[in-house]
C-alpha cells in the first residue's frame, strides 16, 4: 500500500506511446520550458554577461538562439559549447543587426517622448507630429517582429544577410496572427518586469537570471515553426532532401536499433505486496 493509498511508484505503468497526439501549444510550451528551466537559466546568466559590452548584443543573442533552437526541436544541447558556436560563428551577420536594432529602439524612444510634445506645443499643425509618432510606433512594431526571425535564421540556415532580412519581412507578414500573439506576450513579460521593479528593484535580479531566455524560447517556439514551413522545409523539398532536423526523429534500422520502443502497448506489471507490522 502506498503512502495514504494514493500512488504506489513500485507498480510500472503502461509507458508514453510515441505517437501519442500532440498537446495543446499552451500547455505543450510550459511542459517544453519547465524540462529546461534550468538549464535555461544558466543561459540566461551567460547571455547576460556576453551583453555587458553592448557592442556584443547581437552576437551574444546569436548564441542564445542557437541553444534556444536545439530546445525547441527537443534536442540536447551543451549550453556553453552551442552558444560560443552560436556566437563565434555568426558574429559578423549579427553584429551589425545588434547594432542596429539598439539604434532603431533608441530612436524610437525618443520618437515616442519627442513626437507627443511637438505636438503639445504646436499651436496649428500638431496633427503632423501624431501621424510621425504613429508612423514610429508603427515602424519599430514591424522591426521587432522581424527580429523573431532574423536572429533564428541567422544560426540555421546560410542566407546572407540581405536574403535573411528579406524574408524577415515576409515572414512577418506571412504569420502576422501568431506575431501579433508573440508580440502580446513579450510585451506582457516586460510589463511585468516594470511593474515589479517599481514595486520592488530587487526584481531587477530577473533580468541577469530568467527574463531574457523566457521572452527568447517564447519567440522561439512560436517563430520557428514558421521558419521551417516556408524557408527551410521547402528548400529540401525542392531539392528531393531530407530534412537534417528531423533525422532524431527518424526509426533506427534493424542494425542500429538497440531496443524496440513498445511505449503505451505494455501490460501494466502489479508491484509486489509487502507485509507490514501493523502498530497500534
Amino acid at each position: 500500500m502506498s503512502l495514504f493509498g494514493m500512488f504506489d511508484y513500485e507498480k510500472a505503468g503502461k509507458g508514453v506511446a510515441k505517437n501519442a497526439p500532440k498537446k495543446k501549444a499552451f500547455f505543450d510550451f510550459f511542459e517544453m520550458y519547465f524540462r529546461y528551466m534550468w538549464r535555461l537559466m544558466k543561459l540566461n546568466m551567460l547571455t547576460f554577461i556576453f551583453c555587458i559590452p553592448v557592442v556584443t548584443i547581437g552576437p551574444a543573442l546569436a548564441g542564445m538562439t542557437k541553444v534556444l533552437r536545439n530546445y525547441t526541436l527537443d534536442k540536447n544541447s551543451f549550453i556553453f559549447h552551442d552558444f560560443w558556436k552560436g556566437f563565434s560563428q555568426n558574429w559578423k551577420q549579427s553584429l551589425p543587426v545588434g547594432l542596429l536594432d539598439l539604434l532603431f529602439a533608441v530612436s524610437a524612444v525618443t520618437a515616442l517622448q519627442v513626437y507627443p510634445q511637438m505636438a503639445k506645443a504646436a499651436e496649428s499643425g500638431g496633427m503632423i507630429y501624431t501621424i510621425l509618432c504613429i508612423i514610429s510606433i508603427s515602424f519599430a512594431l514591424t522591426l521587432l517582429m522581424m527580429n523573431f526571425y532574423i536572429f533564428p535564421m541567422i544560426v540555421a540556415t546560410d542566407l546572407k544577410l540581405r536574403d535573411i532580412i528579406k524574408n524577415s519581412f515576409y515572414l512577418t507578414c506571412i504569420a502576422l496572427k501568431k506575431n501579433f500573439f508573440t508580440l502580446l506576450a513579450v510585451i506582457a513579460v516586460t510589463a511585468v518586469l516594470i511593474v515589479s521593479y517599481i514595486m520592488s528593484p530587487v526584481t531587477l535580479l530577473l533580468i541577469p537570471l530568467w527574463s531574457i531566455t523566457f521572452i527568447g524560447f517564447i519567440i522561439m517556439y512560436n517563430s520557428y515553426p514558421q521558419i521551417q514551413k516556408y524557408v527551410i522545409n521547402p528548400y529540401y523539398e525542392e531539392r528531393g532532401m531530407d530534412n537534417p532536423e528531423y533525422d532524431y526523429l527518424k526509426p533506427l534500422s534493424a542494425d542500429d536499433s538497440v531496443f524496440t520502443d513498445h511505449g503505451g502497448e505494455e501490460t501494466p506489471i502489479e508491484g509486489k505486496k509487502k507485509k507490514g507490522k501493523i502498530i497500534s
